[in-house]
């Protein structure tokens, strides 16, 4: 079978056809083995098809070439693709390019990127750029920029939860050089000192506001010329310290159907990546940029997110779980409670998890032991491991708190109370708080504080109020519409 196309081939007859089947019949290993017997006989025969006038057929022999991969072959296809002069067949060549080793071509393939780069972009020239990116970064893998914007002025939002906007706002403002202003999820900041900014422990992302006005528009297009116009590339290089092209992605808040969304972040993409002149490239998978867009009522508005600076708050946290405490959270929660601790407290956590609040309590203020307990050996596996990285000395003890005895009482008892899941009915819930407080009381140091975060107020308040030796010294709402609370209680008993 392979023979007789070959024969119609070598004698000119119906040769676009023959070659697409051929192209076809190789994808099986065995019918490649039969061709490549057919292939060294008449090699010749099959090189001179690259010179044919037809498109279809170089487009079609390039591909059978490429399948070959004869390392004779190698410059034949690179000088073709050169010599090439019919767009939408280039990306034909350096797709069969890709398999033979071309390392020698690279200053050359670099240069024709950065050439299409700077030109008007149409379907075939982006296809031909997508194949020079991956020619090139097979060789060699993008490398992550240096970012070196923290000296300059800087205005970010700092991303923050429900709620707690205004506490974020004031450690903000203990920062020399530093302004800010409270939003619904955030906190807006002026800085001159991003570094000192970045550090607060309290709030989730940071994203850059380069584009401070709104956008009166909801499509990718027009949200992409504002952008450009507004130096998104400029803004980006002057805050790192090399000026390569930058890998983005686009991500769209603010709009539930699927659909429009989708289109957005893709009309979006394909503007920036034709008018950038080949400096931001999309790329979701290792991107170092996310370009955020945040749809309301009136518009857009548009931030980055720098993911070359570095943030290293909670660096310790290598394992967590589903159910595993936020870290953020964690941080805001020992914030609440400061004035509560003291700093030469014996410490336990009965239900500790991969030990996030324990790290966290760890590092806003001294202690003498802390001890977290958990029935999942994963868990204790886990927070061992975290508190490592953390440089933190957690005594982790794999038992139940209602099977857990001690030499000495417990001057501070944390917790991030156990939720309700498919594998945790109510029933068995209610019976973790009655034990929390029960073993808390035999536990816990006269005047010691129990603090419980707490997502079923009715169950928290209802031991609460059983318990005579308890005080609630306080309680901070931590969610929205009373969903989750943290209660400060004191041990009133000598």
């Amino acid at each position: 079978m392979i023979k007789k196309i070959c024969e119609e081939i070598y004698a000119g007859i119906n040769v676009r056809e023959n070659l697409i089947e051929l192209n076809q019949m190789i994808k099986d290993e065995g019918f490649l083995d039969s061709f490549l017997d057919e292939y060294y006989e008449n090699e010749a025969k099959f090189k001179e098809l690259l010179d044919s006038e037809d498109s279809k057929i170089r487009k079609n022999i390039v591909k059978l070439l490429g399948r070959v991969a004869d390392p004779e072959l190698k410059d034949d296809i690179f000088r073709h693709y050169q010599a090439e002069t019919t767009q939408f067949l280039k990306s034909d060549y350096l797709s069969a390019l890709a398999s033979f080793d071309y390392k020698e071509y690279l200053p050359e393939l670099k240069k024709r990127w950065y050439e299409l780069g700077e030109q008007e972009r149409t379907k075939h020239s982006v296809e031909e750029l997508k194949q020079l990116k991956l020619l090139i970064w097979k060789v060699e893998p993008p490398k992550r920029h240096t970012f070196d914007g923290y000296d300059m002025e800087n205005k970010v939002l700092l991303i923050v939860s429900r709620g707690h906007e205004d506490t974020v706002l004031e450690e903000v403002k203990k920062i020399p050089d530093t302004t800010g202003k409270v939003m619904p999820g955030g906190c807006m900041v002026s800085t001159k000192r991003l570094e000192e900014v970045s550090r607060i422990r309290l709030f989730q992302a940071i994203l850059f506001d380069f584009c401070p006005s709104m956008i009166p528009s909801y499509e990718g297009t027009a949200i992409g010329e504002k952008i450009i116009q507004a130096g998104i590339v400029e803004y980006i290089q002057k805050r790192h310290k090399e000026i390569s092209p930058f890998l983005f992605r686009v991500e769209v808040k603010g709009v539930k159907d699927i659909a429009q969304k989708n289109r957005i972040a893709k009309d979006l993409s394909k503007y920036l990546e034709e008018h950038s002149k080949g400096m931001l490239v999309n790329e979701p998978s290792f991107y170092e940029l996310e370009i955020r867009v945040i749809v309301g009522k009136s518009g857009s508005r548009v931030f980055l997110k720098l993911t070359c600076m570095p943030d290293t708050r909670f660096a310790y946290r290598k394992y967590a779980t589903s159910t595993s405490m936020q870290p953020t959270k964690a941080a805001l929660m020992m914030h609440y409670i400061q004035p509560y601790l003291r700093a030469d407290s014996n410490i336990l956590d009965p239900f500790c998890g991969t030990g996030t609040l324990l790290i966290e309590r760890a590092k806003i203020m001294d202690f003498r032991s802390i001890y977290g307990l958990d029935i999942s050996g994963q868990a204790v596996q886990a927070a061992w491991e975290n508190s490592q990285r953390a440089d933190v000395m957690l005594h982790l003890v794999q038992r139940s708190f209602n099977d857990f005895t001690h030499e000495y009482a417990f001057d501070e008892i944390l917790t991030d109370m156990p939720r309700r899941s498919d594998n945790r009915p109510q029933k068995q819930i209610e019976y973790l708080y009655h034990i929390l407080f029960n073993k808390s009381h035999e536990l816990l140091a006269p005047k010691g504080i129990l603090v419980v975060y707490s997502e079923d107020k009715r169950m928290m308040e209802s031991e609460l109020e059983e318990a005579s030796w308890a005080k609630l010294l306080n309680k901070y709402p931590m969610g929205r519409d009373d969903a989750s609370w943290i209660y400060v209680i004191e041990n009133t008993e000598e």
